[in-house]
């Protein structure tokens, strides 16, 4: 039996394109969609980190039957915040996270490579939309249990999950299947999204996993919060782009918005991929 190797990775909706098209395939019913997941800003009603919710993220997926061999993966995050600060268009300005340990003092993410033997199938709610999905999704999408929207359709689906979420509660971890591999749950970028080796990452010969299932490369992101996670008793003028380039980006671009609230960049989006060998 013959073997395909593939590449899947992340892709969704984004407010920042102002409904233009993305791409040729862009078509009536089709919504334009750009590389990765765009992660919504904390809550209206956030009161710090311990009580914050945990955004979780379905990057990418593959389902198989009869065994697979990964050969490699990657992981992507970009900061990122509004350059009009809330007045329209959307003027998002982003930078790719480098730093494989960088994290937020009050928000970080964790990366989590899971199988789920069970294909288990939930029946969809109303409340599904584009890159949206509850419980679990075969394609990216951030995943909901419970959730408020200000901007929902007659259906009470929100028209563009990142904006308007006013609550929200993840799917149970317990939900998403088994570790793979030890890389069940790694908190630093070691598989960097510009990787020239990503197609041989795990080895000459990848790793393979027997049977069948779905396999998925998924990210919890804690959110940060620019108002509340305070700022450096003294501002750091010699700070290297090359050195620190996102402790560089914060500096730059950390300012006083309405009612002198500190608006600054936050986790803006996310994408993740799995390099794979299935049969044909």
């Amino acid at each position: 039996m013959s073997k395909v190797r593939l590449e899947v990775s992340t892709y969704g909706i984004d407010e920042a394109l102002q409904g233009f098209s993305s791409d040729p395939f862009v078509s009536a019913g089709n919504l334009a969609v750009y590389t990765g997941l765009r992660i919504p800003p904390v809550l209206p009603s956030d009161t710090g980190p311990m009580s914050r919710p945990r955004y979780l993220f379905n990057l990418a997926s593959v389902k198989f039957l009869s065994g697979i061999r990964v050969l490699g993966m990657r992981q992507g995050v970009t900061l990122g915040m509004d350059a009009n600060l809330g007045t329209p268009p959307l003027r998002p300005i982003e930078q790719f996270v480098q730093t494989p340990t960088f994290r937020f003092v009050d928000g970080n993410i964790s990366w989590h490579l899971m199988i789920d033997r069970e294909n288990r199938v939930e029946k969809k709610p109303a409340t599904d939309a584009s890159n949206w999905t509850f419980l679990q999704s075969t394609s990216p999408s951030m995943l909901y249990q419970t959730f408020t929207n200000t901007k929902i359709n007659p259906q009470g689906a929100p028209l563009e999950y990142m904006v308007g979420l006013t609550a929200y509660s993840p799917p149970a971890f317990s939900q998403i299947g088994d570790a793979v591999a030890g890389l069940g749950n790694i908190h630093d970028l070691r598989y960097p999204w510009d990787s020239a080796s990503v197609w041989r990452d795990l080895g000459d010969g990848g790793l393979f996993i027997d049977g069948g299932g779905r396999l998925t490369l998924y990210a919890s992101v804690l959110q940060t919060n620019p108002a509340t996670r305070g700022s450096p008793s003294h501002t750091m003028t010699n700070i290297s782009s090359s050195n620190l380039p996102e402790e560089s980006f914060l500096q730059d671009y950390s300012v006083a918005g309405p009612g002198e609230v500190q608006l600054g960049p936050i986790y803006w989006r996310i994408m993740g991929a799995l390099i794979v060998e299935t049969d044909a």
